[in-house]
């Protein structure tokens, strides 16, 4: 699967062999001799919406080769993964840049919310080390910290397998991996000298922005968070409607509220 999607979207997923695959990953394909021509795969996860643990699954690494189109091959691999999901599950959430492509299977799009505000004043702490993917010591704490971690929302959030967490902050250079020494936590942020971006937090604890700002050092004037923000003891003053390119099939309690699940996929 790896030079199917590496030849259709640029990315490399290899990485995965190191950082760790999702067991849950189910992967519907046509091949051709060796070769796999078209694929698509789900995967489970594990949701927060209003207040209720949700088993859902995710569509991803929906693929086919240009000279395989038009034959039928998405519509029956699709329709079979469809209901594979369908009978394990009520709600089935993917993203896509083409969302005319799944209104016909009973899709719908969401729009999430970018939340921000003036930096808080921050609590000090005793700091932060940044993380790397290449050493195993920090692979190990960011997987410990996965099997622990609560939901960074009650509303809207996602307590998922950490493999796509991994493999967004491996093929984003900006993105920086932080554990936060006395709050125990693993945050992914992106930042310069005058903002931060925090994009998803990993705790058995949910800190409060200030404490991750106070941790992080940060002294700019502005932060963003890209979480649906109720547990992080925070009030944004500004929310920016994005479309995410995020669609579901069955019921989503959140939908219509102000919400972002995680930056952190792909």
């Amino acid at each position: 699967m790896g030079s199917l999607i590496r030849d259709i979207f640029g990315i490399e997923i290899s990485s995965l062999d190191r950082l760790g695959h999702d067991p849950s990953v189910l992967a519907f394909g046509w091949w051709s001799g060796e070769h796999l021509v078209a694929n698509v795969s789900v995967y489970e996860r594990q949701l927060w919406l209003c207040g209720r643990r949700v088993k859902a699954f995710g569509v991803q690494s929906v693929a086919t080769r240009p000279d395989w189109r038009n034959r039928g091959l998405f519509r029956d691999l699709f329709g079979r993964a469809l209901a594979y999901a369908d009978q394990r599950a009520d709600l089935i959430i993917l993203s896509t840049g083409t969302p005319d492509l799944y209104r016909r299977f009973g899709f719908r799009q969401i729009e999430e919310v970018r939340f921000g505000s003036e930096t808080p004043a921050g609590t000090l702490s005793e700091g932060c080390r940044e993380l790397s993917l290449e050493r195993d010591d920090d692979l190990s704490l960011i997987i410990q910290a996965f099997a622990h971690r609560e939901p960074t929302s009650l509303l809207a959030s996602a307590c998922d397998h950490p493999a796509l967490f991994m493999l967004k902050a491996k093929l984003t250079s900006e993105i920086k991996l932080f554990h936060l020494k006395k709050l125990n936590a693993v945050v992914a942020v992106k930042q310069n000298e005058s903002s931060l971006t925090i994009l998803d937090i990993v705790a058995a604890c949910i800190p409060s922005v200030a404490q991750i700002v106070g941790a992080l050092g940060f002294t700019g004037l502005r932060t963003e968070v890209h979480l649906t923000p109720e547990r992080l003891s925070w009030q944004p003053e500004e929310k920016e409607a994005v479309d995410n390119g995020y669609m579901v099939r069955g019921p989503f309690a959140p939908e219509g509220q102000a919400f972002m699940l995680s930056d952190m996929t792909i």
